[in-house]
């Protein structure tokens, strides 16, 4: 099973950038969850990394790093393999706290077709990873600081405006969660995607 923390979550930590209450929570979950507490091991280097980074490197939300940003900050912290996008998100992560941004979007490329964009919006931090699939786009969605037990909706939002549905999942007790969705939008097409939470309030809109 697919741990659920994020790893924009597991960025936060590294910087520094959590609450107390997040922090006693994730030191909890690190404590139970092996894979995580290796993963934080292993991308350990990335903020020393971050104080060489260019800050031509760095733009306003959306933050769009240069090509090379991810793959040097990925090399010097020895991410291969199975860490390489939650390693996307955790880079997301901390090049919105070294920007100031309290609220912003980060986008990655990762393989051919496909897209990865984070963002955060007051507590409510997600991750969606868009990948062509047949007759739509299939959407890898990971959320944290929803409120517990949440109703959490995906709405893709193709070029013309228009509103698919792209699944609807309860977040856990901690208000986290991961999941796969899909949408009837080619992915060449995907203009964004809605977050929403109970009552249908909009949590966040990634832009891709």
């Amino acid at each position: 099973m697919t741990c659920p923390v994020p790893a924009d979550g597991l960025g936060a930590y590294l910087l520094g950038a959590l609450d107390p209450a997040e922090r006693r929570q994730l030191d909890r979950h690190l404590a139970e969850c092996p894979e995580c507490a290796a993963e934080l091991d292993e991308l350990r280097g990335l903020p020393a990394l971050l104080d060489r980074v260019d800050p031509d490197d760095l733009r306003p939300v959306p933050v769009a790093p240069s090509a090379d940003l991810f793959e040097r900050m990925s090399a010097a912290a020895g991410t291969t393999g199975r860490h390489r996008r939650r390693a996307l998100g955790l880079v997301a992560a901390a090049v919105l706290v070294l920007g100031g941004v309290g609220a912003g979007v980060a986008t990655w490329a990762g393989a051919p077709g496909e897209q990865t964009v984070s963002a955060v919006e007051g507590p409510v931090e997600v991750r969606i990873t868009a990948t062509p699939a047949e007759d739509g786009v299939e959407l890898h969605v990971a959320v944290a600081g929803m409120r517990p037990g949440e109703l959490c909706q995906l709405v893709a939002v193709d070029e013309s405006g228009g509103r698919h549905p792209a699944g609807q999942w309860p977040v856990s007790a901690d208000g986290d969660g991961e999941w796969v969705g899909w949408a009837d939008v080619d992915a060449g097409a995907l203009a964004g995607v809605a977050v929403l939470g109970d009552g249908g309030r909009e949590l966040a809109r990634l832009r891709f």
